[in-house]
């Protein structure tokens, strides 16, 4: 079935939802949404971002492919409801951040091989349709795991979307992805959240340590402002990786703590400098990846 003619429905339409569907405006035959927040379904209809909403149950029977953009624990109740039946859709697809708990929970489904757990590498602190944009996933990763358990045609379906939005797809095990987020996205979150509370603490006036703050605190809390609705489903479904990062990081910030303790200044700076390059080589990876998507044709 060609792109231009599927009909998409959107589940969950906060931040990473709308911005599916404002991507994909356009470039499919028809975007129909579905939000338990009448906020963001209102929101997304006056801007043009979908082109309808309907209940969960009749978007699905409308819809040729349906993304679950909700937080990490709806994927499965959702899925399965969806994954049960025969007919309609031809795939279905999520985004979120944990992947192999879902994937042993609907491994028992009669229409498994519909769904492929997708995770583009995109996003920010601000939620909700408001904070959408129709390219933000353009030039971003997108991790599809474990797709041997798709059907051919849904890897094709959901692949193919990420182009239409002008992503890069890499497949990778679940088990993986799941130890790579513990380590570079959910780590940060819960460091950020540790930081601002720290902060405070430690002076012991909120006020005055608002008055000083300026954009390293800035910079290190950004994430702070993300909802425990979202985070906390995501922590309890990756508790072991997380936890696991969470040593490491205690680690690495015990070295620097004997290191300043015994005025060792050489190992401080080595520890510095080691951060400095890897702080590097992310930058040099960014860059790298606009260089290559000013390369590629995105498709209109």
């Amino acid at each position: 079935m060609e792109l231009k003619n599927l009909t998409i429905a959107v589940i969950g339409l906060g931040q990473i939802g709308a911005s599916l569907a404002a991507g994909l405006k356009g470039k499919v035959n028809t975007i129909v949404g579905f939000d338990i927040d009448p906020l963001n379904e209102e929101f997304c209809m006056n801007a043009g971002i979908i082109d309808t909403s309907n209940t969960l149950e009749e978007i699905c029977q409308m819809a040729d492919v349906v993304a679950i953009a909700t937080p990490v624990d709806q994927v499965m109740p959702i899925a399965s409801r969806i994954l049960s039946a025969s007919g309609k859709p031809l795939a279905v697809f999520d985004v979120g951040s944990t992947k192999s708990i879902i994937n042993i929970v609907l491994s028992t489904l009669p229409e498994r091989s519909k769904f492929v757990s997708s995770h583009p590498m995109a996003g920010s602190a601000e939620q909700g349709a408001v904070n959408a944009s129709a390219s933000l996933f353009r030039n971003k990763l997108v991790y599809i795991c474990d797709e041997h358990l798709c059907s051919k045609q849904a890897v094709e379906l959901i692949t193919g979307l990420w182009d239409l939005l002008g992503a890069r797809v890499e497949f990778i095990d679940s088990n993986q992805h799941d130890k790579l987020m513990a380590n570079v996205s959910h780590l940060p979150q819960l460091v950020s959240y540790a930081l601002a509370i720290a902060s405070v603490n430690r002076i012991g006036s909120l006020n005055q340590t608002m008055e000083a703050a300026s954009s390293g605190f800035d910079s290190m809390t950004r994430l702070a402002k993300s909802s425990a609705s979202m985070w906390l489903p995501i922590v309890k479904q990756n508790k072991e990786n997380i936890l696991s990062a969470i040593v490491e990081f205690q680690k690495q910030l015990n070295r620097i703590e004997l290191a300043i303790r015994q005025n060792d200044d050489q190992t401080l700076q080595w520890l510095i400098v080691q951060a400095n390059g890897i702080r590097k080589a992310f930058e040099n990876q960014q860059n790298q990846n606009i260089l290559n998507h000013g390369k590629r044709k995105v498709k209109n």
